[in-house]
């Protein structure tokens, strides 16, 4: 079994007694209930914050991003307020950001208290202000193709799609491939690899396949609808 007290579990619950342990396996623990703290930003102060959460937090953790769900209620289903909608199952789910960014940051703050603090507390702070004051990313491929453009410091979403494949490469294959920068070197001849290298950690090369593919089949999918509305 799992020793799940190194994420921190124990401490979390002790400080939210409203939440518990719904359930636990060797795959994923779920804990629900509700939650409430007070949230500032220099830019709205303080609120409070009182909600009924669930998060599904993977075994892989801090490596897979814990799943949050809002069951209160309180934040409307829409896309301005960045809800994963689940109309078959009814579980929809809070979109706290593109994944490299939230696996950098459960990285340097890899407990459960990291995660909601950092993570899922911003969210919940700006969904009842109204505005996304932490910042805020467009919907859909497009947003996540512009925050990696920001942390890689790269441009367009070839290039995206470039850095993905290299993380999603063991080194020596990723080494001989074209730089994801632009310059025109292989990325083992260009500094870019050390930026390659710094993010390998946060995640397995699978899963940085799977998002290179669901990026891929995202703007397939535009560029077809685009082709259909001009044609």
């Amino acid at each position: 079994m799992k020793n799940w007290d190194v994420i921190g579990i124990n401490e979390f619950l002790r400080d939210n007694p409203e939440m518990s342990i719904k359930n636990l396996s060797n795959t994923c623990l779920v804990i629900a209930g509700n939650y409430s703290c007070i949230a500032y930003h220099e830019k709205g102060g303080d609120t409070d914050l009182n909600y009924n959460l669930q998060i599904e937090i993977p075994a892989e953790f801090p490596k897979a991003i814990p799943i949050v769900r809002e069951n209160s209620h309180l934040i409307p289903r829409d896309k301005k307020h960045h809800i994963n909608r689940d109309y078959i199952n009814k579980k929809d789910s809070l979109c706290l950001g593109s994944r490299i960014r939230i696996l950098q940051t459960i990285s340097k703050y890899p407990t459960v208290t990291g995660f909601v603090e950092k993570c899922v507390i911003p969210f919940l702070y700006s969904a009842k202000k109204g505005k996304f004051v932490f910042g805020e990313l467009a919907h859909y491929y497009e947003g996540i193709v512009e925050d990696y453009e920001d942390i890689f410091d790269v441009s367009g979403s070839q290039n995206v799609l470039m850095v993905l494949n290299c993380l999603s490469k063991k080194k020596r294959i990723a080494n001989k491939l074209f730089c994801p920068c632009g310059c025109g070197k292989r990325l083992g001849k260009c500094t870019f690899h050390l930026k390659i290298n710094e993010n390998r950690h946060l995640a397995s090369r699978f899963s940085f396949r799977q998002e290179y593919d669901q990026i891929f089949q995202e703007i397939l999918l535009k560029q077809k609808a685009m082709h259909i509305l001009y044609k």
